[in-house]
C-alpha cells in the first residue's frame, strides 16, 4: 500500500458545472490522503500549460481520465489539451501496454465507447449517477491505495484428499519468539556466556525444539556462508546434533545477549568429523577458498551413498543397483572445524551488506586471528530491521 499515493486529474473544461464537479471530486481525494494535482489550484496565470502536463503526467502514480463527451472527441481529435495529453498518454501505453497507471473516470458520456481510444478496453470507475457518488468515490480510493474492496481469499485445501496436519500461527515477530526462546535456553545470561559440548547440546536442544515451522513464519534461521531457516534439530549421539540434513559435532556454544532482545543471538563452534570415505576431497584448498571443508553425502537404510546417488534415487549397496524410492536423506558433514551463528530471522544480521564482511569474521574466529567479542560489537552496531 502506498503511504500517499499522487495522481494527476486529466479532464476537459466542459462548463463551469462540470469543473465545479471535478473540484470537488478533487478536494474529496485531498482529504482521503491522496495527493492530488489539478489544474485548478495548481497552475497560475503566465505558467507553461504543456510543461505543467507533462510533469503531472510522468510525476503521478496513477493518471485520472474523466471522460464526457467532450472529452472522449477532443482526446480521439488530439484537440487542445486533452488531445495534447492523448499524445502523452499513448505513448507511455504503447511502452508498457500492460500499466494500471491510467483509471477513466466516466462522468457523462452517452457514446456507447466510455473512454477515448486510448484507453478502449480498460476497465473504468463509473461515476455518472450522483446518487451513487461515495460508493464509486470509495472504490476509486480502495483502487488508488490498491486495497480491494473484495480481496481475493486465502486458497484452502482439496477437501478430497487427506488433510495434513495443521501448522500452528506464530502471530508475533521473530525476534520476540527469538529472544523468549533464547532466554529459556539461556536464563540469566547478560554479555556473553559459554557452554561445552554437554551443556552445549542441551541448551540448543531447548533453544531449537519444536515448534520452529509456522503456518505464517518460519522464525529462526542459521547464517554462515548462505542463509537459511531452521526446520528441525535432534539429538543423533552424546554430541551429534542433525539440523536439517547437517551433521553436527557439537564442540561450544556462546551465548551473546549484550544490547537489546531483537539483538541476542547464538554463536556455535562445531567439531571436525571423519570422512565417510565416498569421495577425494582436498580439504585444504577448501579451507583456501571457504574457510572450512565439508562433504554432501546421503543414508539410506545405514548405507553411506553418495550426492549422484540421492540425486538418480539410485544407488549401488554391497555390489547391486538398489531403487531408493526416495528414503534417502541427504547429509552435510563437516570435515574441519566450522562455526555459525543462530538468530531470528529478523535479526539485524540478516542484512545483505553485511554477508561478506560477516563471512570475514567468522572464518577469521574459525583460525584464531578474530574473537567473538570484535564480531558481537559490529552485529551490535548493525540497524534494525523494518518488521
Amino acid at each position: 500500500m502506498i503511504s500517499n499515493p499522487k495522481i494527476f486529474i486529466s479532464y476537459s473544461h466542459d462548463s463551469e458545472e462540470h469543473k465545479d464537479w471535478v473540484y470537488r471530486l478533487a478536494t474529496d481525494l485531498m482529504s482521503k490522503g491522496v495527493e492530488t494535482i489539478l489544474d485548478q489550484w495548481d497552475l497560475e496565470l503566465g505558467a507553461n500549460l504543456p510543461k505543467f502536463m507533462e510533469n503531472g503526467l510522468q510525476e503521478s502514480d496513477r493518471v485520472l481520465a474523466v471522460c464526457t463527451d467532450i472529452y472522449i472527441d477532443k482526446s480521439n481529435g488530439g484537440i487542445g489539451g486533452v488531445g495534447y495529453e492523448n499524445t502523452i498518454l499513448t505513448a507511455e501505453l504503447l511502452l508498457n501496454q500492460a500499466t494500471t497507471k491510467f483509471i477513466p473516470v466516466v462522468r457523462s458520456v452517452s457514446k456507447s465507447m466510455k473512454t477515448p481510444l486510448y484507453l478502449a478496453g480498460r476497465m473504468y470507475i463509473d461515476f455518472s449517477s450522483d446518487s451513487n457518488y461515495e460508493d464509486s468515490l470509495s472504490q476509486l480510493v480502495h483502487e488508488v491505495y490498491e486495497i480491494k474492496q473484495r480481496p481475493k481469499p486465502k486458497l484452502g485445501n482439496n477437501p478430497f484428499l487427506e488433510s495434513e496436519v495443521k501448522k500452528p500461527l506464530l502471530r508475533e515477530n521473530s525476534t520476540i519468539f527469538f529472544h523468549k526462546r533464547f532466554s529459556s535456553a539461556f536464563p540469566g545470561v547478560r554479555g556473553i556466556d559459554w557452554f561445552e559440548k554437554k551443556q552445549a547440546m542441551e541448551r540448543l536442544l531447548i533453544l531449537l525444539n519444536e515448534p520452529l515451522v509456522f503456518e505464517d513464519n518460519t522464525p529462526i534461521w542459521w547464517w554462515r556462508s548462505g542463509d537459511l531457516q531452521i526446520e528441525n534439530f535432534s539429538r543423533e549421539g552424546d554430541d551429534i546434533a542433525l539440523m536439517d540434513g547437517q551433521e553436527l559435532k557439537i564442540s561450544r556454544v556462546a551465548a551473546v545477549n549484550a544490547g537489546s532482545y531483537y539483538q541476542s543471538f547464538v554463536y556455535v563452534e562445531v567439531d571436525p568429523m571423519d570422512s565417510s570415505g565416498l569421495y577425494d576431497i582436498d580439504v585444504d584448498a577448501d579451507i583456501s577458498y571457504w574457510g572450512y571443508s565439508r562433504e554432501e553425502l546421503a543414508v539410506y537404510e545405514k548405507h553411506n551413498i553418495t550426492r549422484a546417488e540421492y540425486d538418480d534415487n539410485s544407488a549401488v549397496i554391497d555390489g547391486k543397483p538398489v531403487y531408493l524410492n526416495g528414503k534417502a536423506e541427504l547429509r552435510i558433514r563437516y570435515l574441519t572445524p566450522y562455526n555459525f551463528i543462530i538468530a531470528p530471522h529478523n535479526s539485524p544480521i540478516n542484512n545483505s551488506s553485511y554477508d561478506k564482511r560477516r563471512n570475514e569474521m567468522m572464518n577469521g574466529i574459525l583460525n584464531g586471528k578474530m574473537k567473538l567479542e570484535e564480531l558481537v560489537d559490529e552485529v551490535l552496531r548493525l540497524p534494525k530491521r523494518g518488521y
